[in-house]
């Protein structure tokens, strides 16, 4: 089976689960119970993480006066809530595609079918949106840390987020560009030991999710590789597709190590 067989084949496994991302709501059914925090000094951003009644990860990051907040389902299907004094930015990802909604603007893109015109049509709704450039300066600077500097996880989860913003942005290249960041360190440490299980790899909820994004990233890896195989009309489709597939895995992930840190086993 091809590479790209595999994608849609992933993409239509997620699809037979219902999306549980877009109508999660936190009043009586969804009580949280438990939390994981981080706190970024350099950034000084505070990240939490808790599960609800229905078993979705709920995340949040706060830095100032910005918020972001996170619902991720099983499936991987996500609903992210940017918000900044009153601009407020709610994008979904799914086994259907996107959904990004700003004041009274909503827009629905599928990857597989739509036109660059509609992915254009996206980004105006992101534009002048001080929570999306708030939330891209964060990332940003997450981006460029020393690698010298250690990665949180609920770090490396809010790379993931702003892989999707600012593929929704007009980066087509920003979720090949932050997996590669987000997974620098074990990749390093793999080449070092070139065989055999790291120390201290896969023993705990940390090491499982580190693992688990390196996985996710040699996927897109060899995904975007088979990409350039395409003729010029369908590569640039192709590539898109390998995107969507890395955003919905790495989301799973996310979903797995809260779960995993709120009900160890």
């Amino acid at each position: 089976m091809s590479r790209t067989a595999r994608v849609m084949a992933f993409l239509f496994a997620v699809g037979m689960v219902p999306a549980l991302a877009a109508g999660q709501g936190n009043g009586p059914a969804g009580q949280r119970r438990g939390n994981y925090q981080e706190h970024d000094r350099t950034t000084n951003t505070s990240f939490t993480a808790t599960t609800d009644a229905a078993g979705n990860a709920v995340l949040a990051l706060r830095g100032g006066d910005f918020t972001l907040e996170k619902v991720v389902a099983h499936t991987g299907d996500t609903t992210l809530r940017l918000s900044q004094g009153k601009d407020v930015v709610t994008i979904a990802i799914s086994q259907g595609g996107f959904q990004v909604a700003r004041g009274q603007k909503t827009l629905r893109i599928d990857p597989r079918s739509d036109t660059q015109d509609k992915a254009d049509s996206v980004r105006s709704i992101l534009i002048g949106s001080q929570a999306v450039r708030s939330f891209k300066r964060l990332v940003s600077e997450l981006e460029q840390r020393d690698e010298s500097e250690d990665d949180a996880p609920l770090a490396l989860s809010a790379m993931v987020d702003g892989a999707i913003v600012q593929m929704l942005d007009g980066d087509p290249d920003a979720a090949r560009r932050l997996a590669k960041r987000i997974t620098r360190k074990q990749r390093a440490a793999f080449h070092v030991v070139k065989a055999g299980r790291l120390p201290g790899v896969m023993v705990d909820c940390i090491g499982l999710y580190q693992v688990a994004l390196m996985s996710a990233y040699g996927q897109f890896e060899s995904c975007a590789i088979e990409s350039t195989g395409y003729s010029w009309w369908s590569r640039d489709l192709v590539y898109q597709l390998c995107s969507w597939e890395w955003a919905i895995r790495s989301q799973q992930y996310v979903w797995q190590f809260i779960g995993c840190f709120m009900f160890p086993w």
